[in-house]
């Protein structure tokens, strides 16, 4: 019994951090590199064709979620389509330091389907070459005609860039797989409420981001975990 207390603790703390935010109306926080944050004032602007920004501000930091659409969805950050990012910048001290969900080498986080190929069984940790980086083995689950119809990471690799196109080995050596991001930039922004009555936003988000004023090759990693805004006020756009 002792020994599931404090995961018990974990459990309750992690529920009233998300919780808590519900009781700051409007409220943005989430967990800075395992360090509790929460925003002093958050603001959103939605474009006139319709893109969401929302930036969340500390009295030394900005932090910057923007997504492609306004619409209730999940927006995947790190990819190619760069309307959907993250931004953090700070200054304190004399001391700046800027982080993005921007495209650089990594170890691949996900990978979509881009051509099933032909001639295919499925199997685990399934070799691929091309790309810009190396190591990246992929779990694949074809169909009775040997046409891949899923395809998830095994090894991660290393060096890869989000948009890399990869060939899976076996079959007919067809199948074609794109790197979505990799693991030291990623994430996703959640819209979970949009109203256009009262003119707010609410949603989640969590990312992995790059270092963009040093050099973003191996460098540090900023990540933000369980991040909620809620019913953030919508600003006309400046």
């Amino acid at each position: 019994m002792k020994r599931f207390l404090p995961l018990f603790i974990i459990a309750l703390a992690l529920s009233s951090c998300q919780e808590d935010v519900r009781f700051n109306n409007p409220g943005f926080q989430g967990q800075k590199d395992d360090v509790f944050w929460r925003a002093n004032d958050a603001r959103a602007y939605v474009s006139a064709s319709g893109k969401l920004k929302i930036e969340a501000l500390t009295e030394y930091e900005i932090l910057t979620l923007n997504t492609s659409s306004k619409n209730v969805g999940t927006y995947i950050l790190g990819t190619t389509n760069t309307n959907n990012s993250a931004t953090y910048s700070s200054n304190f001290n004399d001391v700046e330091l800027e982080y993005a969900t921007i495209a650089v080498p990594g170890p691949v986080s996900a990978v979509s389907l881009v051509n099933g190929g032909t001639g295919y069984s499925s199997g685990t940790s399934v070799a691929t070459t091309g790309g810009s980086g190396s190591g990246l083995t992929v779990n694949i689950v074809a169909n009775a005609s040997g046409v891949v119809t899923s395809a998830t990471v095994s090894s991660n690799g290393n060096a890869y860039m989000a948009g890399d196109l990869v060939t899976v080995a076996g079959g007919n050596v067809n199948c074609k797989l794109r790197v979505t991001n990799v693991q030291n930039s990623n994430g996703q922004i959640q819209i979970t409420e949009y109203d256009a009555t009262n003119a707010t936003v609410s949603g989640k988000f969590k990312f992995n981001a790059a270092n963009s004023n040093g050099s973003p090759f191996g460098g540090p990693i900023l990540n933000f975990q369980y991040g909620e805004f809620y019913k953030i006020p919508i600003y006309p756009n400046p």
